[in-house]
């Protein structure tokens, strides 16, 4: 019976095709449980072992053998010669990764399904936010992988933040290929408020760039008595204090640069005065007076 092959994944490459790779260099640590065959040998008849924090496994016949850092072919050599120097001639041996818990990464934030998963094969940055069921729709614009640093274990470890619309374009340098015990964590995208003379006054998320000018199109666009000139907008500043800047929507469409937004920034479209009067002007003689003729 020769080594059966580990299950194999996909991933993407730079130019975003996706070829297959296996999980056969994967190293196998403490948590892994696996199933080890020698053919014809009954005492390893489909034998599963799960790895402990000591890292060796008990075998018949052969005792203790170490397993951890080791990846599944190389424990598969290893069990092979051990078998071969006493106890028979050519053994075919025969090594499954049944679960690969200490190859692990953690999936959290704005994604569908956080949690755990479990890394079979190498996995990219895109690959793991699939296995999480994708983004949520609160989803912010980066998202950051964190990596305890090996060369120094007790030292604070290391985040990487990447914009996921430079993520979209699937390229090497910021489709991160991932290791175990990497933490991915997608940013929750902060919102504005709409208030004032708009069609749907509310929360919106800031999901993208999004300037003032933006904002009052995303709230369905500005009333028939909105003041185009008046368009306010609150900051919260650092020390607490409230800044505010008064924006007009004539300058906007005439050319002038509209701000972007921050978090918690609210944009308060006022009323036009002249406007409400004008309107009710044109409401008596539309209405007002035609009920009058029809009484008389």
């Amino acid at each position: 019976m020769s080594a059966a092959a580990p299950a194999a994944v996909s991933r993407p490459d730079a130019d975003g095709s996706r070829t297959p790779t296996d999980a056969a260099d994967l190293t196998l640590g403490a948590g892994d449980l696996i199933e080890v065959s020698v053919f014809d040998v009954p005492e390893f008849s489909n034998l599963k072992a799960r790895i402990p924090s000591s890292g060796a496994i008990t075998l018949p016949l052969l005792g203790a053998v170490s397993a951890a850092g080791l990846t599944a072919g190389e424990l598969q050599s290893v069990i092979r010669l051990r078998l071969q120097e006493k106890y028979m001639h050519d053994p075919q041996v025969s090594i499954f990764v049944t679960e690969h818990k200490s190859q692990r990464i953690f999936v959290s934030g704005a994604v569908k399904s956080p949690g755990p998963h479990e890394l079979v094969g190498r996995v990219r940055l895109a690959d793991a936010l699939a296995m999480a069921g994708g983004l949520t729709d609160e989803a912010g614009r980066s998202v950051q992988v964190i990596r305890k640093r090996a060369d120094a274990p007790t030292a604070p470890a290391v985040a990487t933040v990447i914009d996921l619309d430079k993520l979209a374009t699937a390229k090497d340098e910021v489709n991160l290929e991932l290791q175990a015990g990497d933490i991915v964590e997608v940013a929750r995208a902060g919102s504005y408020y709409v208030g004032g003379e708009v069609t749907r006054a509310g929360s919106f998320y800031l999901k993208a760039r999004t300037t003032v000018a933006q904002a009052t199109v995303n709230a369905g666009g500005v009333k028939d008595v909105a003041d185009w000139d008046d368009v306010r907008l609150y900051r919260r500043r650092p020390d607490g204090s409230t800044e505010v800047q008064t924006f007009s929507l004539n300058e906007f469409e005439n050319g002038k640069p509209s701000p972007e937004l921050q978090a918690d920034d609210v944009v308060v479209v006022g009323k036009s005065a002249l406007k409400v009067f004008l309107y009710s002007v044109r409401d008596f003689f539309k209405f007002g007076v035609g009920a009058s003729m029809s009484i008389i």
